[in-house]
């Protein structure tokens, strides 16, 4: 993937030449008031580094350029978990640069503008992972000057908070106004000291993430303004609002300590990062335990919870499936799985209650995937005060299946690489799916944020007048929901993949006892033309021409019985290609999108065909 280059005669095609032999430019990160961020890898040490590159409008200043590297040098000396470390400072080409650790995620700000606002146990990790890094580099005599969202990296396979640009970023700011109206600059993360122009230290550091926290739980800063200006008269004058008069759901001992943080005075504040962090631990443990007072937790007894850990295992063996035969047939798009076979679970099975929170911390650790549980435990259903009821198939609907449908499968699912991170696919599947002509209806979410594992639960509509999308799923395989779940592409954080699946189990037994009456009954039928065909022929020409007349009518019992399986697994492959077309539909949305502003009009319904019977469009 080819970088941006901005606007200069040149380029960075002399960076690139001046990098040469240390460094490969991969591709353009981010960029800012203060720097260009790129990816690239480390050429000696084998190993991907983000390098930032200071704008060439900057770099032309010397003073500026002195304090750029001066500074990046400074903060090369701190080594904290939650700081992204500085390799190397330096200037090669006529260009300023730094090379710091590549954190492989977003960004806080990303997470917000995606999510919006964040549940309290999220946020008060993560402020209190940036307070440990902000003690350890103020300990050290460095503030940090401009905390905010966009500078606070969250490592996607742990979820670890990472404190950036340490050291570098200085009091100027260019506010970036979002699509939303929302401004995510550094203006609005100082402090009235900053903003008046005094002297600094660690609690102006501890001001920003008070902003932050406010934000966060929120979903709107403590200060808003239509200029720069307005907005830091506002953060020197004017007392921000209590956190719970803007969000009174926030529990009451996390929001004293962001009111705390944004005290104008800051001998009011939090004296040192260890302080605020073991503050935010205190009002945690007060905010569970009056969770925990408000009544105890859903349980499952230990079948139930087996029937979550076998249903969320099978279904991320089938996803296993479709990755195989996706490397095997070098098919990125649709896949349908093979029939999966009904897993066992061994060792001793237990005997004691278990929470669902546990059960689902059980799976996850077990190498589960957080979307799987969800999946699975939406298909626990509640009945009375806490207790369950699987939804099984029950053993004889089961036998009957397998006998005349010929199949075990009893999930389909079918997924697509989208060529973009999930937050971008994300609004196309609302906009795609839940318009004409697919008309999904949202009913739920399962295990969280649909970018952090969760579920997408929607409903197929009725057959209405018009183009109707769902013949077969929804009066084939009879499936009244469709799950949809987002994961990104191992190795390749700018795709994402989608996959829908709809569960089987729900119209087997129509399915099962449907094509047994229709056999059963051309069973009868059929016997009773074999009669009396069998009568015509005897007396017409002996039992040598009845025998073949009465094996002929049988035959047609027998060949209902036998196509059974067929049609039922043919409903299955067109259900599979309605879900694939609708998947379809979401990219050619994107791609309109991206190019005309807008997702595509849909398609006119079709003319009935005369006789009164729709023609769906497949």
């Amino acid at each position: 993937m080819t970088i941006t280059e901005p606007t200069t005669p040149d380029g960075l095609a002399a960076f690139r030449s001046a990098l040469h032999g240390q460094y490969a430019i991969q591709r353009e990160l981010g960029r800012g008031g203060m720097g260009i961020v790129l990816l690239a890898r480390d050429e000696k040490l084998d190993r991907s580094v983000a390098l930032k590159v200071l704008p060439p409008h900057l770099a032309d200043d010397p003073e500026t350029r002195e304090r750029f590297l001066r500074e990046a040098r400074m903060a090369a000396q701190l080594s904290h978990p939650n700081i992204v470390p500085v390799y190397r400072a330096d200037e090669l080409g006529g260009y300023a640069f730094f090379a710091m650790g590549f954190v492989d995620g977003e960004t806080l700000g990303d997470r917000i503008r995606d999510r919006g606002t964040l549940p309290a146990v999220e946020v008060v990790r993560v402020l209190r992972e940036v307070a440990w890094a902000l003690a350890y580099a103020h300990a050290r005599s460095i503030v940090h000057r401009d905390i905010k969202p966009d500078n606070i990296l969250l490592e996607r396979a742990t979820g670890r908070a990472v404190v950036s640009d340490f050291g570098i970023a200085r009091a100027e700011f260019n506010p970036a106004l979002t699509q939303d109206g929302l401004v995510l600059g550094t203006v609005h993360f100082m402090s009235p000291e900053q903003a008046t122009g005094d002297a600094i230290d660690g609690r102006s550091d501890l001001y920003a993430l008070g902003c932050i926290g406010f934000l966060a739980l929120a979903g709107r800063l403590p200060f808003e303004g239509t200029t720069p200006q307005s907005i830091l008269v506002a953060h020197a004058t004017k007392e921000p609002p209590p956190l719970r008069t803007v969000a009174p759901e926030v529990d009451p001992h996390i929001a004293a300590v962001i009111d705390r943080l944004l005290r104008k005075q800051r001998d009011e504040r939090f004296a040192t990062g260890e302080e605020l962090a073991a503050a935010l631990d205190k009002a945690q443990e007060k905010m569970l335990h009056a969770q925990r007072d408000q009544g105890p937790s859903p349980v499952l007894d230990s079948e139930h919870a087996m029937a979550v850990w076998r249903r969320a295992a099978e279904l991320q063996a089938e996803a296993a499936a479709r990755l195989e035969q996706r490397v095997r047939s070098n098919d990125t798009r649709a896949l349908v799985p093979a029939d999966a076979n009904t897993g066992s679970t061994n060792g001793a099975v237990p005997t004691d209650a278990y929470r669902l929170r546990d059960v689902e911390a059980a799976a996850v650790e077990a190498g589960i995937s957080q979307r799987y549980v969800a999946l699975a435990l939406d298909e626990i259903r509640a009945q009375g005060q806490g207790m369950v009821q699987p939804a099984e198939v029950s053993p004889f609907t089961e036998r009957l299946a397998r006998r005349f449908l010929g199949t075990s499968q009893r999930t389909l699912s079918v997924s697509r690489v989208f060529r973009s991170p999930g937050r971008t696919v994300l609004p196309a599947l609302g906009r795609s799916l839940q318009t004409s002509p697919w008309l999904l209806s949202l009913k739920d979410t399962l295990g969280g944020h649909p970018l952090d594992g969760g579920v997408l639960v929607f409903t197929f509509p009725a057959l209405v007048d018009g183009n109707y999308k769902w013949t077969w799923t929804r009066y084939g395989v009879y499936a009244t929901e469709v799950r949809v779940s987002l994961a990104p592409v191992p190795g390749d954080p700018q795709s994402c993949e989608v996959t829908m699946t709809v569960d089987l189990r729900s119209g087997l037994g129509i399915n099962v006892f449907g094509y047994a009456a229709i056999a059963g009954g051309g069973a009868t039928v059929s016997g009773i033309i074999a009669a009396a065909l069998a009568k015509k022929a005897f007396l017409l020409a002996g039992a040598a021409i009845a025998g073949p007349a009465v094996a002929a009518a049988l035959a047609v019992g027998v060949g209902l019985v036998a196509v059974s399986g067929p049609m039922y697994r043919w409903e299955v492959r067109k259900t599979a290609t309605e879900l694939s077309d609708a998947l379809g539909a979401v990219e050619a949305s994107m791609r309109a999108f991206d190019i005309f502003g807008e997702a595509p009009p849909p398609l006119p319904p079709p003319r009935s065909d005369g006789g009164g019977y729709l023609v769906a469009g497949i």
